[in-house]
């Protein structure tokens, strides 16, 4: 199951550097959402969830004019604590290795680019100086 987990740069930086991080609830798509949005598409649902957690990455920016970014993790159910509506916990740390891929967050929270995982490091100190 894919998550997504609204960050700030600095825990990006931080996640890269150990290797593992506490996180807050992913946005993934638990029973309960599917069966809320039996209208959805894979594609839809995973969009949707995506701009929640984008939602939740600009609200946590130093300023407005720092960019928010998501994470998107590959989690497996054995690493599940808790389901909610539209989130789960994790059991333990999520591990770097899980991450799939990272978005940075237009300011209007309308548009999300994308970041192959070998591309997060090299963009990290430019997204620091933001």
């Amino acid at each position: 199951m894919r998550g997504y987990l609204p960050v700030t740069v600095d825990e990006i930086a931080d996640f890269i550097k150990t290797g593992s991080m506490e996180c807050g609830p992913l946005y993934a798509p638990t029973i309960k959402f599917l069966t809320a949005n039996n209208d959805m598409d894979d594609e839809e649902g995973e969009f949707s969830l995506s701009m929640l957690a984008a939602d939740e990455a600009l609200e946590m920016r130093a300023s407005e004019k720092s960019p928010g970014f998501i994470l998107a993790l590959e989690v497996s159910d054995q690493q599940i604590s808790e389901h909610g509506e539209n989130f789960v916990i994790l059991k333990e740390l999520a591990q770097w290795e899980s991450v799939q891929c990272a978005f940075l967050v237009s300011p209007d929270g309308e548009e999300l680019t994308w970041f192959a995982t070998q591309e997060i490091s090299n963009s990290l100190s430019e997204w620091l100086k933001a």
